[in-house]
């Protein structure tokens, strides 16, 4: 590594907030420490200010547990030290063997339809793919997972998809839906690819802009968290509203009602990278559920496990850890509002895994659509 790179290094932990001296991260937070020993975020800062590329950065998740205030972000400090230096590290983390490195290449290009819809039944609505709504629904990649994982998880990502349009529906919301939307490019981060993240990130702004949206509501954590905080800053004339669905759906109101059901769920816990408001959200939906008895996780565990790339035993440890948390509240299921973190838990669940915890894992909005029905008033209250 030459000085100039160097240089550019020391310089980012201080444009993230973390200037010498003053805002260190609070390390005894961070859920990766706890099973990779070598993985202090504060001991990464000090790697950086040295000029030297700290190689275990990209084992990040993005939970914020660890930022100690607003405009003071460990993860957004991994971003940008992975987007400067991972490239010359040389290691570049694959998904499924590469799979869908190979699905991003293709959307960047261009060249080719996406075929992404088939998900879509006439009993949903969604915008005309010639008309334009203020309203639009990001899927990510739900439609390759289906592709990758349905027939050996025995779900389909996209269920939560459709879910998603029903519940919109009820708030009287026809949402747009892309056709050729791309993978938002997080993982692309986590490579160190800055060239893919922009060009992903640019086509969805185009596509958006194109049919007149203002809101982009999303089902998947990590989704959310790269369209509202990666993409600002680094995709030019990004001005565009992200709320997960649940904040939405409060915040929305309209005719959402549910049918009763004598279970106990359990719910994830707030941390930052969920957002606490968006835990509130869930408890003030779920309440609207007669006889539905709710519990919560124990608080600290991250609402996400990273990216795909970041997928070996250490993650496993994390998802069996998780859900074991979840059986401690004595809930017969836990709901997952991530579609992400709801793949990877379901991708565990296969014959052979998971064979300490019994409790069975839903998708939130799936639940919701399960027990939905259009009766009464719903004010978000």
């Amino acid at each position: 590594m030459n000085d100039e790179g160097k240089n550019i290094l020391s310089d980012i932990p201080g444009a993230c907030g973390f200037s010498n001296g003053a805002h260190g991260p609070n390390d005894s937070a961070c859920p990766v420490t706890r099973y990779r020993s070598e993985f202090v975020p504060s001991r990464l800062i000090d790697e950086a200010r040295s000029g030297w590329f700290p190689r275990g950065i990209r084992h990040c998740l993005g939970c914020e547990l660890c930022s100690p205030g607003p405009g003071v972000s460990f993860p957004s400090c991994a971003d940008d030290l992975v987007l400067e230096g991972g490239h010359r590290e040389g290691y570049i983390p694959r998904a499924f063997g590469g799979a869908l490195d190979a699905v991003w290449s293709l959307q960047i290009a261009g060249n080719s339809r996406q075929k992404r819809l088939d998900w879509i039944t006439n009993d949903i609505q969604i915008t005309n793919e010639n008309e334009s709504g203020k309203v639009a629904l990001f899927v990510g990649c739900a439609p390759y997972y289906d592709a990758l994982l349905a027939d050996e998880i025995g779900f389909r990502a996209t269920d939560e998809s459709r879910a998603a349009v029903e519940m919109l529906n009820s708030v009287g919301v026809s949402p747009v839906v892309l056709p050729d939307e791309v993978c938002c490019g997080g993982d692309r981060i986590h490579a160190g690819d800055r060239d893919g993240f922009i060009a992903l990130g640019t086509r969805n702004r185009d596509l958006l802009k194109e049919r007149g949206v203002k809101t982009i509501v999303t089902t998947c954590d990590d989704c959310r968290y790269t369209l509202g905080n990666r993409y600002p800053g680094r995709i030019p004339g990004w001005d565009f509203k992200v709320i997960r669905l649940a904040d939405y759906l409060v915040e929305r109101g309209g005719r959402l009602a549910f049918m009763p059901t004598e279970q106990v769920v359990a719910i994830q816990p707030p941390d930052r990278y969920s957002d606490p408001n968006s835990v509130e959200s869930i408890r003030k939906i779920l309440t609207k559920i007669p006889n539905l008895i709710t519990k919560e996780l124990e608080p600290g565990l991250p609402s996400t496990f990273g990216s795909w790339g970041q997928f070996d035993a250490i993650s496993k440890r994390l998802e069996t850890d998780y859900l074991k948390a979840a059986e401690c509240t004595l809930a017969e299921s836990v709901l997952v509002p991530g579609t992400r973190m709801l793949v990877r838990l379901m991708e565990g669940r296969r014959p052979g895994s998971w064979e300490e915890t019994s409790i069975k894992i839903k998708g939130f909005y799936g639940f919701l659509a399960e027990w939905h029905t259009v009766a009464l008033e719903f004010t978000g209250a």
